[in-house]
């Protein structure tokens, strides 16, 4: 019988309750870079999110006997990081910009051209997404960024599934209203 990621990350994790370093080794090699991502994007500081996910995993190591994971890893993961990174935002009040796609970008260019055309593009692109209202941009981000299923996106922000289904159809027809010239919006999405 082949067993799912839930399964395989809750059992690693009873794993890790019980003192084992690989299973958390496990944990964190599988988590780190996705969490990180969705960290960055939240606090918009890299040494910020970095900090923000070593300290969750640290506080799951220090604390790995009184937590309680029933259902999914993964989603506790995800909503310890949120919360870290609410805290982080509310006492710092920085806002920093961090964009790892402007990189993949300039990096991909084959001409100064094209390389300009790029740079248009996915600055249109960025300054759409900044237009989306507060919610509908998080749980757009979550979904295309950090590639979370609805049903995933709604329990970390404890909200229902149709609404993420709603939000996402609106930032999805405002992307597309806001980026109408731009031909290769169909590429990002």
């Amino acid at each position: 019988m082949v067993t799912d990621n839930k399964e395989i990350d809750l059992i690693l994790f009873k794993e890790l309750q019980s003192g084992d370093e690989q299973a958390f080794t496990t944990i964190f090699r599988t988590y780190y870079e996705p969490l990180f991502r969705f960290a960055a994007r939240f606090v918009r500081e890299a040494d910020a999110a970095e900090n923000i996910v070593q300290e969750v995993f640290v506080k799951i190591w220090i604390n790995k006997n009184k937590i309680n994971i029933v259902y999914d890893v993964k989603t506790y993961l995800y909503t310890a990081v949120k919360n870290h990174c609410l805290n982080f935002i509310k006492q710092s009040k920085r806002l920093s910009s961090l964009d790892e796609n402007t990189e993949k970008i300039t990096a991909s260019a084959k001409s100064p051209e094209d390389e300009y055309e790029k740079n248009e593009k996915f600055e249109a692109i960025n300054d759409a997404i900044e237009k989306l209202p507060a919610r509908c941009k998080k749980i757009f981000l979550m979904k295309k960024y950090d590639e979370l299923s609805y049903k995933e996106i709604a329990e970390i922000l404890n909200i229902s599934i149709n609404t993420v289904k709603t939000q996402m159809k609106r930032a999805l027809k405002f992307l597309l209203k806001q980026l109408e010239n731009i031909n290769s919006l169909i590429i990002f999405m």
